[in-house]
């Protein structure tokens, strides 16, 4: 196997870092047993933070062998970025269910193509509860008449 080696700004560094961590936890953070690919690259980039002048970000446990991010440093990351997706993924997923049910509902079990009927009527429906959640939130959700 060919080693690839890649020359960056440490600004670049920084941004490969939080991508990384990013991208690992985005994977493991649901299973179980962590997925040793993703865990493997983590560590490999981590582990050049000397290099990148991160040690205020990052650290080295020695004991167990693994490199980490700083707790403070972490959680900015979490905050930034895990919860801004989280919210809009909540709202997006939301709408996106909610038209599934109501097309059951209209249309039975939708399997295959959706028709030209069934497509626009899928439409106005996302901008219908997408425009009622907007309105009332979760917390006030109701489809009566």
């Amino acid at each position: 196997m060919a080693n690839i080696k890649i020359e960056m700004s440490k600004e670049q560094y920084e941004t490969l870092v939080e991508s990384v961590f990013l991208g690992s936890w985005m994977v493991n953070s649901t299973k179980m047993e962590l997925d040793e690919a993703f865990e493997d690259v983590r560590e490999l980039v981590l582990s050049k933070y000397k290099e990148g002048n991160l040690e205020d970000r990052i650290t080295h446990h020695e004991q167990l062998g693994v490199h980490d991010l700083d707790v403070d440093y972490e959680s900015k990351l979490l905050a930034t970025y895990v919860e801004e997706y989280d919210e809009f993924s909540f709202w997006d997923k939301l709408v996106e269910k909610l038209v599934e049910k109501k097309m059951t509902e209209l249309y039975g079990p939708l399997e295959g193509n959706m028709t030209e009927e069934q497509m626009e009527k899928r439409l106005e429906l996302e901008e219908k509860i997408g425009r009622k959640l907007e309105e009332t939130g979760v917390t006030k959700l109701s489809f009566d008449k």
